[in-house]
């Protein structure tokens, strides 16, 4: 029996062998074709006919973007000082790059910059005065096997372009009972190289069964008590507690009125999570919604609050066709086809009120996948609305409006804060709205908190809707109900 047991041993690691070897491959691919795009991109840009930073120059540049789902932003710069860029249009204030941290051939190549100071970090590719400020789904390595860490470099490896440790489950340090192996593979025609590494699994933890069926009877009992100790200790702690809390109706929904900025008419409420734990204190969306995407428990969060979100503002919109309510979603919910039938569903008695319910994709992962674009035209063939949430930030990609047909963008605090600043960002927002008047895109400002930023807004653009303090905090349901509308 303890033969069979290494027998079965052998047979998982050369399994794994091939799994990390896999991994390794997708990587480089991945790496080859975004490096293959952005070199195209660069070299497009270059070939422009037209002044730096006319307006002819940033719609060659803006259409550049616009077809490369690997590059979020085009840009031109001039000894190392940013001018302008297709998303941003003209810089009133420039932006200098520092000392670019790799340099192959004619190209300069930065890591991590926030290039305006938005908080956002980009990797960067220059040649020539061209610049191409590289999607945040560029290397975007969490697509690929969670348990395997993965790093895309230079062929030397002096240059890390993307890296991610492993996730693989270590109970009590079990896991290094067995050695670490590793993987690299090469561009044989670009200086790219991935390399993808684990710790082998040892067998008795990852399939305890096969396991189990190979030892004595003997140790059947303490074998199976290790095992139930092990998933118990699992499933203790935060994330239990949010599934939980996803099940026991914990998540509870605050509602943000949004105005025109014209009149100040109410337009609709976006709906806003909120955790409110029994005995405790209530926990942030900035800590549970991205532990629930980390954990595969966005759907369920989604569903959830999309259900709450109709069942409490039902007769609201029922009662003023007119009101919007806008349901902040991931990427990763719109391709779940559990999500889209449950969407279906929740709605099939009330159909009418569909087109005032705004779906908010966040982009925090890559949208450029077939199944989310078809689950997006399922819906809007449905009558849902479609919006991204966070527009102009680093999650922003001027390809993703090419893959999907959007209905709106909400454009980020981030910029409106800069409205009565002298800050570089200040100049985006009327650039932002040129663009979406010209895609003919809704559009919706948040973060609005002064009256100066709100009659910044209304000489840029008056036909557009905001929220903000300004207006209103997030109400409690029962706040709404008393409340209407905005005096």
């Amino acid at each position: 029996m303890l033969g069979l047991a290494v027998i079965a041993q052998l047979v998982l690691g050369i399994a794994e062998v091939g799994h990390i070897d896999a991994s390794s491959m997708q990587a480089l691919q991945r790496a080859e074709d975004a490096g293959r795009a952005t070199v195209e991109a660069l070299r497009r840009a270059e070939a422009s006919p037209f002044e730096s930073c006319s307006d002819a120059d940033l719609n060659v540049l803006r259409h550049i973007a616009y077809a490369n789902s690997f590059v979020a932003d085009m840009g031109r710069i001039d000894q190392g000082v940013v001018l302008c860029t297709a998303l941003w249009g003209r810089l009133d204030a420039h932006s200098r790059l520092p000392v670019p941290h790799y340099r192959s051939r004619d190209y300069l190549v930065w890591s991590q910059q926030d290039i305006l100071k938005t908080h956002y970090l980009s990797n960067m590719v220059a040649f020539g005065h061209s610049l191409a400020i590289a999607s945040p789904s560029t290397f975007e390595l969490n697509r690929f096997y969670q348990d395997v860490a993965l790093r895309i470099t230079n062929r030397d490896q002096s240059y890390v372009y993307a890296e991610r440790e492993s996730q693989r489950y270590n109970p009590a340090g079990a896991i290094r009972l067995l050695p670490e192996f590793q993987v690299q593979q090469c561009s044989n025609d670009m200086a790219l190289c991935a390399q993808a590494s684990a710790r082998l699994h040892w067998l008795p933890l990852a399939y305890p069964g096969a396991f189990l069926g190979v030892l004595v009877v003997g140790l059947i009992a303490g074998t199976l008590a290790c095992l139930l100790y092990l998933r118990n200790r699992r499933n203790r702690g935060v994330v239990e507690k949010l599934r939980n809390a996803i099940l026991d109706g914990e998540i509870v929904l605050l509602y943000q009125p949004i105005v025109c900025v014209t009149d100040l008419t109410l337009k609709g409420y976006e709906a806003l999570a909120r955790w409110r734990p029994d005995h405790d204190s209530e926990i942030g969306p900035e800590v549970f919604v991205p532990l629930a995407l980390q954990h595969g428990l966005s759907s369920a969060l989604t569903k959830a609050v999309l259900e709450r979100a109709i069942g409490e503002m039902r007769a609201t919109l029922q009662s003023d066709d007119t009101l919007m309510l806008a349901i902040n979603t991931e990427v990763a919910d719109i391709e779940d086809p559990d999500f889209i039938a449950f969407a279906m569903d929740i709605t099939a008695d009330m159909p009418e009120l569909r087109w005032q319910l705004h779906l908010e994709v966040t982009e925090r992962a890559d949208i450029r996948s077939p199944i989310f674009t078809q689950h997006v035209e399922l819906l809007k063939q449905a009558g849902f609305a479609l919006w991204i949430d966070d527009f102009g930030t680093g999650s922003a990609n001027l390809s993703h409006l090419s893959y999907a047909q959007f209905d709106g963008i909400k454009i980020d605090r981030l910029f409106t804060s800069a409205l009565s600043t002298v800050s570089p960002l200040r100049s985006i927002v009327p650039n932002l709205l040129r663009l979406a008047h010209e895609l003919g895109l809704q559009v919706v400002i948040e973060g609005i908190e002064t009256e100066s930023q709100l009659q910044c807004v209304r000489e840029i653009a008056s036909e557009i809707h905001a929220q903000g303090w300004l207006f209103s905090k997030p109400l409690e349901l029962g706040e709404i109900i008393q409340r209407p509308a905005l005096a």
